[in-house]
C-alpha cells in the first residue's frame, strides 16, 4: 500500500488536467443534448419520429446532472488517496447492500452481516493490502455457512436458510469484495488507473446507449435486457477506448498495447456488470434497483459496470507487471 493513504487532492498533479478534461466533456455533452433537442423539434414539425431523437429527453438531462454530481465526488476521492476511496466504497457497500437486500429479500440479520463483512473487507485492504482480497472469499464462505445453520424468524422451511445464506455469500462478493479492488488500485503507483476506470465505465455506458440507438442490430440478451443490442456492444468498447485516450495523461507509463487492453477490459467489464445487474432485477421483477439517482434508478444501476471492470483492470495491471518485470503498480 502507499505510504500516504490520505492527501490533499488539490496538490495532486492530476487535479488540474482532470478538471479541464471533465469541464470540456460536460460542455460538449450539454451542447450535444441541446442539439438533439432542437433536432427532435425539427423532426416533430415534419411529422417524423426517430429513436435517436429521444437522446434529448428529460431522463438524459437527469442523467447529465447526476453525472455532474458524481464525477467530482469520485475524482476527489481518488485524488485524496486510498483511505478516501475506501470511505467512498464503504458508502457504495452500504447503499448498494440495502438495494441488493431488497432485490433478494434478505432477512434483516443477513443484511447486517452483509454490511459488516463488506466494511471489514475494505478496512482489511487498507491495512494489509492484497492478502485481504485473497482471504476475504474464504472467510465469507465460512461465515455465511455458519449463518446458514441458524434459524430464520418465521421461516416456512429449512430450505429458506440455504437460499438466504447463498444470497448473502453472493452479495458479500458482489457488494463487499469487488469494490475493494478500487482501493487496491488507488494504492498503486499509477494512481491514474482508477480515474481511467471511472471515466471508462461512464463513457462505455454512454457509448453503448448511443451506438445501440443508432446501429440497433440483433438483441444481445432479450431475457435479461431487451433494449441491449450487438450494436450497443460496439459502443461499449468505443466509449472505453475514448476514455483511455482522453485520460492518457493519467497513465503515462502504459504502452499502446496496454492501453488497448485496458479499454477492452473496461468495455467488456461494463457490459458484463450491466447484464449481471439486469439478471438481479429481472429475477426480482423490478425495472430499477432503487430511486436514489435521478435518471439511473438505484445506486446499483450506476455502479454495476464499475464492480466488474475494477477487478478486471486490476488483473491486467498484474499482467503488465509480469510482462515488464518491474513493480510499476
Amino acid at each position: 500500500m502507499q505510504t500516504h493513504i490520505l492527501s490533499n487532492p488539490l496538490t495532486n498533479p492530476l487535479a488540474g488536467p482532470v478538471a479541464i478534461m471533465l469541464s470540456i466533456l460536460f460542455v460538449i455533452a450539454a451542447l450535444a443534448l441541446e442539439a438533439a433537442h432542437l433536432w427532435r423539434q425539427a423532426l416533430a414539425s415534419l411529422g417524423v419520429g426517430t429513436d435517436l431523437a429521444s437522446l434529448s429527453g428529460k431522463v438524459l438531462w437527469q442523467r447529465y446532472f447526476t453525472w455532474a454530481l458524481i464525477a467530482p465526488l469520485f475524482v476527489g476521492a481518488v485524488l485524496s488517496g486510498p483511505l478516501a476511496v475506501a470511505v467512498l466504497c464503504a458508502f457504495l457497500c452500504w447503499q448498494g447492500g440495502r438495494e441488493y437486500a431488497t432485490l433478494t429479500g434478505m432477512p434483516r440479520r443477513h443484511c447486517a452481516a452483509l454490511m459488516l463483512g463488506s466494511w471489514s473487507t475494505l478496512a482489511s485492504v487498507v491495512l494489509i493490502g492484497q492478502p485481504a482480497l485473497v482471504l476475504a472469499p474464504v472467510l465469507a464462505f465460512f461465515g455465511w455457512s455458519l449463518l446458514a445453520l441458524q434459524p430464520i424468524e418465521g421461516e416456512p422451511a429449512v430450505g429458506r436458510r440455504f437460499a438466504a445464506a447463498l444470497a448473502g455469500l453472493w452479495g458479500s462478493l458482489y457488494i463487499g469484495w469487488l469494490p475493494a479492488y478500487l482501493v487496491l488500485l488507488s494504492a498503486s503507483s499509477v494512481q491514474g488507473v482508477v480515474l481511467v476506470v471511472g471515466l471508462g465505465v461512464a463513457l462505455s455506458d454512454v457509448g453503448a446507449f448511443c451506438s445501440g440507438k443508432a446501429l440497433g442490430g440483433p438483441e444481445l440478451a432479450p431475457m435479461l435486457s431487451p433494449n441491449k443490442t450487438w450494436g450497443g456492444v460496439l459502443g461499449n468498447i468505443l466509449g472505453a477506448a475514448l476514455a483511455v485516450t482522453l485520460a492518457g495523461f493519467a497513465i503515462p507509463t502504459l504502452a499502446l498495447w496496454q492501453r488497448g487492453s485496458l479499454a477492452l477490459a473496461i468495455g467488456i467489464g461494463s457490459l458484463w456488470g450491466d447484464l449481471l445487474e439486469s439478471l438481479l432485477k429481472r429475477q426480482s421483477g423490478v425495472k430499477d434497483a432503487g430511486g436514489m439517482l435521478p435518471g439511473f434508478g438505484g445506486l446499483l444501476d450506476r455502479i454495476d459496470s464499475l464492480l466488474i471492470a475494477a477487478p478486471l483492470v486490476y488483473a491486467l495491471t498484474l499482467l503488465f507487471v509480469s510482462y515488464s518485470g518491474e513493480q510499476k503498480y
